[in-house]
Protein backbone atom coordinates (compact mmCIF):
# COMPACT_ATOMS: atom_id res chain seq x y z
CA UNK A 1 0.00 0.00 0.00
CA UNK A 2 0.97 3.06 -0.87
CA UNK A 3 0.50 4.98 2.54
CA UNK A 4 2.77 1.78 4.31
CA UNK A 5 5.78 2.78 1.75
CA UNK A 6 5.33 6.33 2.52
CA UNK A 7 5.51 5.87 6.59
CA UNK A 8 7.66 3.69 6.18
CA UNK A 9 10.10 6.23 4.39
CA UNK A 10 9.20 8.98 6.65
CA UNK A 11 10.02 7.02 10.03
CA UNK A 12 13.54 5.43 8.44
CA UNK A 13 14.35 9.10 7.49
CA UNK A 14 13.24 10.34 11.46
CA UNK A 15 15.45 7.52 12.70
CA UNK A 16 18.23 8.37 10.79
CA UNK A 17 17.74 11.92 11.84
CA UNK A 18 18.19 11.02 15.63
CA UNK A 19 20.71 8.74 15.22
CA UNK A 20 23.06 11.39 13.58
CA UNK A 21 21.81 14.15 16.88
CA UNK A 22 22.36 11.34 19.18
CA UNK A 23 25.93 10.76 18.16
CA UNK A 24 26.54 14.48 18.41
CA UNK A 25 25.89 14.30 22.14
CA UNK A 26 28.14 13.60 24.56
CA UNK A 27 27.90 10.16 26.99
CA UNK A 28 25.12 11.03 29.54
CA UNK A 29 26.74 12.18 33.12
CA UNK A 30 25.84 9.62 35.47
CA UNK A 31 25.54 10.06 39.39
CA UNK A 32 24.44 7.31 41.38
CA UNK A 33 22.15 8.51 44.57
CA UNK A 34 23.25 6.61 47.00
CA UNK A 35 24.99 9.35 49.35
CA UNK A 36 24.54 9.10 52.75
CA UNK A 37 21.69 11.33 53.52
CA UNK A 38 19.76 12.80 56.84
CA UNK A 39 17.29 12.82 55.37
CA UNK A 40 14.03 12.46 57.55
CA UNK A 41 11.09 13.99 56.51
CA UNK A 42 9.88 13.76 52.76
CA UNK A 43 6.50 15.48 52.70
CA UNK A 44 4.42 16.58 49.44
CA UNK A 45 1.11 18.22 48.10
CA UNK A 46 -1.33 17.61 46.39
CA UNK A 47 -4.92 19.36 44.75
CA UNK A 48 -7.67 17.43 43.17
CA UNK A 49 -10.86 18.54 42.15
CA UNK A 50 -14.51 16.71 41.83
CA UNK A 51 -15.13 16.69 38.00
CA UNK A 52 -17.26 13.57 37.88
CA UNK A 53 -19.73 14.59 40.59
CA UNK A 54 -22.90 14.11 38.98
CA UNK A 55 -21.33 12.82 35.95
CA UNK A 56 -19.93 16.41 35.44
CA UNK A 57 -23.25 18.37 35.84
CA UNK A 58 -21.54 20.79 38.58
CA UNK A 59 -18.81 21.54 36.35
CA UNK A 60 -21.06 22.67 33.72
CA UNK A 61 -23.28 24.75 36.12
CA UNK A 62 -19.83 26.56 36.84
CA UNK A 63 -19.29 25.19 40.15
CA UNK A 64 -16.35 23.11 41.43
CA UNK A 65 -15.05 21.38 44.24
CA UNK A 66 -11.22 21.24 44.86
CA UNK A 67 -9.13 19.34 47.93
CA UNK A 68 -6.09 20.19 48.82
CA UNK A 69 -3.52 18.21 51.41
CA UNK A 70 -0.06 17.69 52.32
CA UNK A 71 1.40 14.18 53.01
CA UNK A 72 1.25 15.32 56.45
CA UNK A 73 -2.36 16.41 57.11
CA UNK A 74 -4.85 13.66 58.38
CA UNK A 75 -7.38 15.23 56.29
CA UNK A 76 -7.98 17.53 53.65
CA UNK A 77 -9.11 21.11 53.19
CA UNK A 78 -12.22 22.03 50.90
CA UNK A 79 -12.84 24.87 48.97
CA UNK A 80 -16.08 25.50 46.57
CA UNK A 81 -16.02 28.14 43.80
CA UNK A 82 -18.23 29.31 41.14
CA UNK A 83 -18.96 31.14 38.20
CA UNK A 84 -22.94 31.59 37.19
CA UNK A 85 -22.65 30.81 32.94
CA UNK A 86 -25.53 32.66 32.03
CA UNK A 87 -24.40 35.89 33.55
CA UNK A 88 -23.50 38.91 32.20
CA UNK A 89 -19.79 39.42 31.57
CA UNK A 90 -19.49 42.07 34.39
CA UNK A 91 -21.81 40.32 36.72
CA UNK A 92 -19.29 37.18 36.30
CA UNK A 93 -16.41 39.56 37.11
CA UNK A 94 -17.97 41.04 40.60
CA UNK A 95 -18.90 37.11 41.43
CA UNK A 96 -15.12 36.11 41.04
CA UNK A 97 -13.61 39.15 42.26
CA UNK A 98 -15.69 38.93 45.75
CA UNK A 99 -14.80 35.13 46.37
CA UNK A 100 -11.20 35.61 45.44
CA UNK A 101 -11.33 38.80 47.98
CA UNK A 102 -12.97 36.93 50.45
CA UNK A 103 -10.25 33.82 50.21
CA UNK A 104 -7.54 36.12 50.87
CA UNK A 105 -9.01 37.52 53.89
CA UNK A 106 -10.74 34.53 55.75
CA UNK A 107 -8.89 31.65 54.47
CA UNK A 108 -5.16 31.81 56.41
CA UNK A 109 -3.54 29.60 54.12
CA UNK A 110 -3.88 31.96 50.77
CA UNK A 111 -3.30 34.81 53.29
CA UNK A 112 -0.25 34.04 54.46
CA UNK A 113 1.06 33.39 51.05
CA UNK A 114 -0.51 36.64 49.06
CA UNK A 115 1.38 38.38 51.34
CA UNK A 116 4.54 36.40 51.15
CA UNK A 117 5.07 37.00 47.38
CA UNK A 118 3.94 40.76 47.57
CA UNK A 119 0.61 40.88 45.86
CA UNK A 120 -1.60 43.13 46.75
CA UNK A 121 -4.43 41.61 45.50
CA UNK A 122 -5.36 38.37 44.13
CA UNK A 123 -7.59 40.07 41.05
CA UNK A 124 -4.60 42.09 39.95
CA UNK A 125 -4.43 42.66 36.66
CA UNK A 126 -0.57 41.52 36.79
CA UNK A 127 -1.88 38.27 38.49
CA UNK A 128 -4.43 37.12 37.65
CA UNK A 129 -5.13 36.32 33.99
CA UNK A 130 -8.68 38.21 32.66
CA UNK A 131 -9.94 34.81 31.59
CA UNK A 132 -10.45 34.23 34.83
CA UNK A 133 -13.51 36.03 34.61
CA UNK A 134 -15.33 34.81 31.97
CA UNK A 135 -14.44 31.09 31.67
CA UNK A 136 -14.60 28.06 34.66
CA UNK A 137 -11.91 26.64 33.23
CA UNK A 138 -9.24 28.92 33.30
CA UNK A 139 -10.58 29.83 36.97
CA UNK A 140 -9.99 26.81 37.73
CA UNK A 141 -6.70 26.05 36.82
CA UNK A 142 -5.31 29.36 38.41
CA UNK A 143 -7.35 28.73 41.57
CA UNK A 144 -5.85 25.40 41.44
CA UNK A 145 -2.53 26.83 41.15
CA UNK A 146 -3.05 29.55 43.69
CA UNK A 147 -4.58 26.45 46.50
CA UNK A 148 -1.02 24.40 45.74
CA UNK A 149 1.40 27.15 46.22
CA UNK A 150 -0.26 28.08 49.30
CA UNK A 151 -0.20 24.96 50.36
CA UNK A 152 3.85 24.38 49.69
CA UNK A 153 4.34 27.70 51.27
CA UNK A 154 2.35 26.55 54.41
CA UNK A 155 4.55 23.06 54.43
CA UNK A 156 7.49 24.29 53.62
CA UNK A 157 7.36 26.85 57.16
CA UNK A 158 6.01 23.96 59.05
CA UNK A 159 9.06 21.84 58.31
CA UNK A 160 11.11 24.45 59.03
CA UNK A 161 10.19 25.12 62.40
CA UNK A 162 10.69 21.28 62.63
CA UNK A 163 14.49 21.74 61.05
CA UNK A 164 15.07 24.24 63.69
CA UNK A 165 14.52 22.09 66.40
CA UNK A 166 15.66 19.01 65.13
CA UNK A 167 19.29 19.96 63.56
CA UNK A 168 20.31 16.21 62.67
CA UNK A 169 17.72 15.92 59.90
CA UNK A 170 16.93 17.51 55.97
CA UNK A 171 13.40 17.77 55.33
CA UNK A 172 12.25 18.02 51.42
CA UNK A 173 9.45 18.95 50.25
CA UNK A 174 8.05 17.70 46.51
CA UNK A 175 5.79 18.96 44.10
CA UNK A 176 3.95 16.72 41.57
CA UNK A 177 4.98 19.14 38.43
CA UNK A 178 7.27 21.61 37.22
CA UNK A 179 8.16 24.32 39.38
CA UNK A 180 6.29 27.07 37.86
CA UNK A 181 2.62 28.71 38.64
CA UNK A 182 0.88 27.77 35.79
CA UNK A 183 -1.87 30.75 34.42
CA UNK A 184 -0.49 33.75 35.64
CA UNK A 185 -1.08 37.10 34.14
CA UNK A 186 2.84 37.88 34.56
CA UNK A 187 5.94 35.61 35.49
CA UNK A 188 6.66 35.37 38.79
CA UNK A 189 9.14 32.95 38.92
CA UNK A 190 11.70 34.82 40.55
CA UNK A 191 9.80 35.68 43.61
CA UNK A 192 8.90 32.26 44.28
CA UNK A 193 12.60 31.04 44.03
CA UNK A 194 13.41 33.67 46.60
CA UNK A 195 10.52 33.03 49.02
CA UNK A 196 11.45 29.35 48.84
CA UNK A 197 15.67 29.51 48.97
CA UNK A 198 15.08 32.13 52.21
CA UNK A 199 12.71 29.50 53.60
CA UNK A 200 15.97 27.24 53.46
CA UNK A 201 13.45 23.76 52.52
CA UNK A 202 14.61 21.58 49.34
CA UNK A 203 11.66 21.75 46.88
CA UNK A 204 11.65 19.83 44.01
CA UNK A 205 9.31 18.94 41.06
CA UNK A 206 8.82 15.22 40.13
CA UNK A 207 7.16 14.66 36.90
CA UNK A 208 6.04 11.26 36.16
CA UNK A 209 4.96 12.57 32.38
CA UNK A 210 6.74 15.12 30.23
CA UNK A 211 7.38 16.34 27.19
CA UNK A 212 11.09 15.94 28.18
CA UNK A 213 11.11 12.23 28.73
CA UNK A 214 8.17 11.36 25.84
CA UNK A 215 11.08 13.05 23.19
CA UNK A 216 12.62 10.27 21.09
CA UNK A 217 15.72 11.33 21.09
CA UNK A 218 16.16 11.39 24.85
CA UNK A 219 15.07 7.93 25.29
CA UNK A 220 17.38 6.49 22.57
CA UNK A 221 20.35 8.75 24.16
CA UNK A 222 19.93 7.16 27.31
CA UNK A 223 19.23 3.14 25.86
CA UNK A 224 22.17 3.66 23.39
CA UNK A 225 24.71 4.54 26.14
CA UNK A 226 22.89 1.68 28.34
CA UNK A 227 21.92 4.04 31.42
CA UNK A 228 18.81 1.92 31.95
CA UNK A 229 21.19 -1.01 32.75
CA UNK A 230 22.93 1.26 36.06
CA UNK A 231 22.77 -0.64 39.33
CA UNK A 232 20.58 1.42 42.02
CA UNK A 233 18.79 5.00 41.81
CA UNK A 234 20.47 7.41 39.71
CA UNK A 235 20.33 10.99 38.49
CA UNK A 236 21.39 12.24 34.66
CA UNK A 237 22.49 15.61 34.41
CA UNK A 238 21.76 16.91 31.33
CA UNK A 239 24.16 18.55 28.68
CA UNK A 240 22.40 22.01 28.54
CA UNK A 241 24.93 23.82 26.24
CA UNK A 242 25.21 21.25 23.57
CA UNK A 243 20.98 21.03 23.20
CA UNK A 244 21.13 24.63 22.90
CA UNK A 245 23.96 24.18 20.11
CA UNK A 246 21.61 21.37 18.50
CA UNK A 247 18.22 23.94 18.42
CA UNK A 248 16.32 22.95 21.44
CA UNK A 249 13.85 24.81 22.85
CA UNK A 250 15.30 24.89 26.10
CA UNK A 251 12.17 26.53 27.82
CA UNK A 252 11.01 23.28 27.77
CA UNK A 253 13.50 21.58 28.74
CA UNK A 254 15.54 22.88 30.96
CA UNK A 255 13.93 26.03 32.78
CA UNK A 256 14.25 29.58 33.11
CA UNK A 257 17.86 30.63 31.14
CA UNK A 258 16.30 30.52 27.61
CA UNK A 259 12.49 31.41 28.94
CA UNK A 260 10.78 34.19 27.98
CA UNK A 261 8.42 35.33 30.02
CA UNK A 262 10.17 33.42 32.81
CA UNK A 263 7.62 31.27 34.12
CA UNK A 264 9.80 28.33 35.87
CA UNK A 265 12.90 28.87 38.11
CA UNK A 266 13.59 25.28 38.00
CA UNK A 267 16.03 23.03 35.76
CA UNK A 268 15.11 19.37 34.37
CA UNK A 269 17.55 16.66 35.25
CA UNK A 270 16.24 12.86 34.67
CA UNK A 271 16.10 10.45 37.23
CA UNK A 272 15.19 7.00 38.86
CA UNK A 273 14.38 6.34 42.56
CA UNK A 274 13.93 2.33 42.05
CA UNK A 275 16.26 -0.05 42.52
CA UNK A 276 14.50 -2.63 40.04
CA UNK A 277 16.85 -4.12 37.45
CA UNK A 278 16.81 -2.53 34.12
CA UNK A 279 14.20 -0.16 35.05
CA UNK A 280 12.52 2.20 32.81
CA UNK A 281 10.40 4.45 35.46
CA UNK A 282 12.32 7.32 35.18
CA UNK A 283 11.42 10.99 36.30
CA UNK A 284 11.69 14.33 35.08
CA UNK A 285 12.76 16.27 38.11
CA UNK A 286 12.69 20.01 38.23
CA UNK A 287 15.52 21.29 40.77
CA UNK A 288 15.95 24.98 41.59
CA UNK A 289 18.63 26.53 39.61
CA UNK A 290 20.44 27.47 42.60
CA UNK A 291 21.60 23.79 43.15
CA UNK A 292 23.24 24.27 39.32
CA UNK A 293 26.03 27.29 41.02
CA UNK A 294 28.47 25.43 42.05
CA UNK A 295 29.49 21.62 42.55
CA UNK A 296 28.98 22.30 46.75
CA UNK A 297 25.12 23.08 45.60
CA UNK A 298 25.22 20.06 42.80
CA UNK A 299 26.36 17.70 45.75
CA UNK A 300 24.05 19.03 48.31
CA UNK A 301 21.32 18.18 45.86
CA UNK A 302 23.01 14.57 45.36
CA UNK A 303 22.46 14.37 49.09
CA UNK A 304 18.97 14.98 49.04
CA UNK A 305 18.11 13.17 46.01
CA UNK A 306 19.53 9.74 47.89
CA UNK A 307 17.21 10.52 50.60
CA UNK A 308 14.15 11.03 48.31
CA UNK A 309 14.90 7.58 46.66
CA UNK A 310 15.11 5.90 50.44
CA UNK A 311 11.95 7.24 50.36
CA UNK A 312 10.30 5.75 47.30
CA UNK A 313 8.92 2.01 47.22
CA UNK A 314 9.76 -0.18 44.04
CA UNK A 315 5.26 -0.55 44.85
CA UNK A 316 4.62 3.10 44.91
CA UNK A 317 1.65 4.49 42.62
CA UNK A 318 1.30 5.23 39.99
CA UNK A 319 5.00 4.12 38.60
CA UNK A 320 7.48 2.15 40.86
CA UNK A 321 9.98 4.21 42.44
CA UNK A 322 7.46 7.52 42.66
CA UNK A 323 8.08 9.14 45.57
CA UNK A 324 6.10 8.03 48.77
CA UNK A 325 5.17 11.49 49.82
CA UNK A 326 3.68 12.19 46.73
CA UNK A 327 1.32 8.98 46.92
CA UNK A 328 0.03 9.83 50.20
CA UNK A 329 -0.76 13.11 48.92
CA UNK A 330 -2.10 11.87 46.46
CA UNK A 331 -4.59 9.56 48.38
CA UNK A 332 -5.46 12.34 50.53
CA UNK A 333 -7.24 14.33 48.21
CA UNK A 334 -8.37 12.47 45.44
CA UNK A 335 -12.38 12.04 44.82
CA UNK A 336 -12.46 8.26 44.58
CA UNK A 337 -15.81 6.65 42.97
CA UNK A 338 -16.08 5.62 47.10
CA UNK A 339 -15.44 9.46 48.08
CA UNK A 340 -18.02 10.75 44.74
CA UNK A 341 -20.47 8.50 45.84
CA UNK A 342 -20.47 9.44 49.10
CA UNK A 343 -20.64 13.10 48.43
CA UNK A 344 -23.43 12.80 46.19
CA UNK A 345 -25.31 11.10 48.74
CA UNK A 346 -25.23 13.40 51.26
CA UNK A 347 -26.04 16.28 48.69
CA UNK A 348 -28.76 13.91 47.62
CA UNK A 349 -30.04 13.68 51.42
CA UNK A 350 -29.79 17.56 52.05
CA UNK A 351 -31.09 19.80 48.60
CA UNK A 352 -34.29 20.46 48.34
CA UNK A 353 -36.24 17.99 45.88
CA UNK A 354 -37.08 20.72 43.44
CA UNK A 355 -33.20 21.71 43.66
CA UNK A 356 -32.20 18.08 43.46
CA UNK A 357 -34.46 17.39 40.41
CA UNK A 358 -33.05 20.10 38.55
CA UNK A 359 -29.75 19.00 38.73
CA UNK A 360 -30.38 14.78 37.93
CA UNK A 361 -32.48 16.64 34.83
CA UNK A 362 -29.09 18.46 33.46
CA UNK A 363 -27.45 14.82 33.45
CA UNK A 364 -26.75 13.75 30.03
Amino acid sequence: MEIVSQAKASLKSQLEIIKREIDSLPEPEIYKLNRRSTLQISAAVAVDAGQSLFGGVLKEMGIMLLQVASSEDQTPKSYVFWMNPILKDEDKKQQVQNQLDRLAEEDEMTKDFVKAIGWNKITEERVMPSGCYTNIGILGDFVRELLEWGKLYQTALSLKEIYQKLLNIQPVLLRDGTLRFDHMGEAHARMLSKIFKDIGIPLLGISKTSKLLRNPLITMWLKVHNVFNTQGPFLVKLPYDRFRELGFRLSRYFGTEEESPKMRFGRYIIGRFDSLRRSKNIFAIDVPHYYFESESSFNDLLVILSGVAEHSTATSYPTPGYPFALKKAHDRVVFTKDKVYLLENTLRRSLPPDVYDMLKSLEI
